[in-house]
């Protein structure tokens, strides 16, 4: 249990040194196929997911399973690695993993309740952002700017709203430690602002984008299909006429891409 001295209060602002330009080039140079298994239900909406440090069954528990080990991404980012180890501002994180948002994009209302997260603190760093993008907690909004850490009280109701340009935040749960407490002891508390369309956007479920359900989920949709003797082109516009999503967003599926997602030797 945290002490009361370091509940968690929406939002924080951490002031910490960060090499934005080096945490820039890393995620860049991850290659698109690994944009491909994680998966976290479906309210984390008009997201794209890559978990760099967690669970191995491809799914939400993955995000607060008891062992995670390091994702072959994280090879790419040698820098990153280093800021959520034990010796990284924060000391050693359990769960890292990058959200990018849709332009446009809504993540609706929800809490993080897994017992495994109370204890730990989330912490973001926006890597690109824009004026529009805004995380809101218990119906206070806050823009997250480069250039620091943040960090909110996840277990209150909470969603992001985002502008007309992409989102992409790195983000890592720390259990409580002796080092994030020093940091929780320099930070800011900035309460926020309201803004009533933001409450509204991440309240209706209708206005949500769905996000690529993970490589999982889709092979055994289409195996599904194919046991009912649909080709992959078929399977395409099934798809495509059903919006699924696609890994990258909004491009739509063809037979290769579906090809691409079948197991090895299997026609």
């Amino acid at each position: 249990m945290l002490p009361e001295k370091h509940k968690k209060k929406s939002h924080i602002r951490f002031s910490v040194d960060l090499d934005l330009t080096r945490l820039l080039e890393e995620y860049q140079s991850i290659p698109d196929e690994y944009w491909s298994s994680s998966y976290w239900g479906n309210v984390h909406c008009s997201v794209g997911m890559l978990l760099l440090k967690g669970g191995t069954k491809g799914d939400e528990s993955d995000f607060f399973c008891d062992e995670s080990v390091e994702k072959k991404a994280l090879e790419h980012m040698p820098y990153l690695k280093e800021l959520i180890s034990k010796d990284g501002p924060f000391g050693e994180s359990k769960y890292c993993f990058i959200f990018k948002t849709v332009p446009n994009g809504v993540t609706i209302t929800h809490t993080d309740l897994n017992e495994t997260w109370f204890d730990m603190y989330r912490i973001h760093i926006p890597l690109i952002t824009n004026d529009g993008a805004f995380l809101i907690s218990n119906e206070k909004s806050m823009h997250y700017e480069k250039g620091y850490a943040w960090s909110f009280d996840n277990q209150s109701p909470h969603g992001v709203v985002n502008g007309d340009q992409e989102r992409v935040h790195i983000i890592f749960d720390i259990p409580y430690n002796p080092k994030l407490a020093d940091r929780l002891d320099e930070a800011d508390v900035l309460e926020g602002k309201r803004h009533k369309e933001h409450v509204i956007r991440i309240s209706e479920t209708n206005q949500k984008i769905p996000s690529y359900p993970g490589d999982k989920k889709i092979i055994q949709d289409i195996l599904a299909l194919r046991k009912l003797n649909l080709n992959n082109q078929q399977i395409a516009q099934y798809f495509n006429s059903n919006k699924v999503p696609s890994r990258k967003y909004k491009e739509k599926w063809t037979p290769s891409s579906i090809a691409s997602m079948l197991p090895l030797g299997f026609m």
